[in-house]
Order: structure tokens, then C-alpha cells, then sequence
């Protein structure tokens, strides 16, 4: 049976993210019930924001591998303009991001010139566990607009040594937030500490474009 797209959380508070939407997209062997994303939505929600959880169009048919990266960047496209349509009126602030492959397709959507106000990865998949060699990074580097790493030491698709230079290279443009002990999955850390960080990381970007 299909799943729906997207399941929005509409604000159930009061606070800095008023008027502002996040939509977080899953990796590719997960889907939106991930505990992260499902903490991160509901309290991104109790600050006054409008949060949503997505899925890609092969999980929605209930298939486990992923579509090839432009089918993904598109379906992506068409979820922020369906969630966007789904408000009464456009956000003040837009963030997109996701766990692993959801943030790097969100990535790929501001690479194609998407305008957001930050991007969130939750383990970006820098490179393959397979071939650390071959980074995904480039398109990185011609971006313009915040981004939040949040990432793990242990993590095998985002070694630390390959990881530093790219951090050092987008300077100011990224900030990082590290989780020692932490693998891709996040499995052994507590979402509650990833949620606060990453809400504190909201809050002030939301502050400076206020500002």
C-alpha cells in the first residue's frame, strides 16, 4: 500500500519560528517515522514553526532503493511547493534538509538555485563507505546559503580527516556540531541533545535574517 507524501506538523506553540516551515527528508534505507526526524519536527513545531516530514516517491511506493539523484532533486522540488501550498501563507523562513541522503538531495536542490534560508545535514554521506576517495562536495562550494553539520566521528560515510578540509574550505558558510562516538546511524545518541543543537543553530539564523 502507498504512504502519504509528507506529514506536516502545524505549530502547537509559541516562539522564534513563527511563520517559518522546515521540511526534512529521510535517508535512503530509512523513512520519516526515524526518531531524529520526528523529534526534531515536533519541537521545531512547540517553537511556532510548521514542520514537515517527507518522503521520496520510491518509499512511497513502498520500494527500498532509491531513485537516481536527479529524480530525487525533483521530487523534492515538487514536495516544498506542495507543502508551501498546504500553508496559508509563504514562509517567512524556509529550511530544508534531512537525514544523510535526504540532505544531500536538499543540497542538491539549492545547488539547481532553490532559495532557502539554511540547510541541515543530520550525517551528511560525504563519500561511500566503499570508495572514501570519491567525495560528494563540490556543488557544496558554489552554495550561498547556511548550512548545519551534524555529524558523528565514527561515521564511515563521512571520515573525519576527509571531512575537516571540506568544513575548512566553505568557512563561515558551515557550521559543525560534532558527536563523539556517534556512527552514520546516530542510533546510540541522544535526540534530544541533536534536537537542541540544531534548534539552537535555527534560532540564530533565524535571529540574523531578523536582524
Amino acid at each position: 500500500m502507498n504512504q502519504a507524501p509528507f506529514v506536516l506538523h502545524p505549530p502547537t506553540g509559541e516562539g522564534a519560528h513563527a511563520q517559518d516551515l522546515l521540511i526534512l527528508w529521510h535517508g535512503a534505507g530509512g523513512d520519516i517515522d526515524q526518531p531524529l526526524l520526528k523529534e526534531l519536527a515536533r519541537a521545531f513545531a512547540d517553537a511556532g514553526g510548521t514542520a514537515c516530514r517527507a518522503r521520496f516517491p520510491y518509499r512511497i511506493a513502498g520500494r527500498k532503493m532509491p531513485d537516481r539523484m536527479p529524480s530525487l532533486v525533483a521530487a523534492a522540488r515538487a514536495t516544498v511547493l506542495e507543502v508551501q501550498a498546504n500553508l496559508q501563507s509563504p514562509p517567512r523562513h524556509l529550511y530544508l534538509g534531512g537525514r544523510s541522503m535526504g540532505g544531500r538531495v536538499a543540497s542538491m536542490l539549492a545547488a539547481e538555485g532553490a532559495e532557502m534560508s539554511g540547510l541541515i545535514f543530520l550525517s551528511y554521506p560525504l563519500h561511500s563507505e566503499k570508495k572514501p576517495e570519491q567525495l560528494r562536495d563540490q556543488h557544496l562550494y558554489g552554495l550561498r546559503v547556511p548550512m548545519l553539520f551534524v555529524q558523528g566521528d565514527r561515521d564511515a560515510l563521512a571520515e573525519m580527516p576527509r571531512l575537516g578540509p571540506v568544513l575548512a574550505r566553505l568557512g563561515d558558510q558551515a557550521t559543525f556540531e560534532l558527536f563523539p562516538g556517534a556512527d552514520h546511524t546516530f542510533s546510540k545518541v541522544d535526540p534530544a541533545e541533536v534536537v537542541r543543537r540544531t534548534l539552537a543553530w535555527l534560532s540564530k539564523r533565524t535571529e540574523l535574517s531578523a536582524g
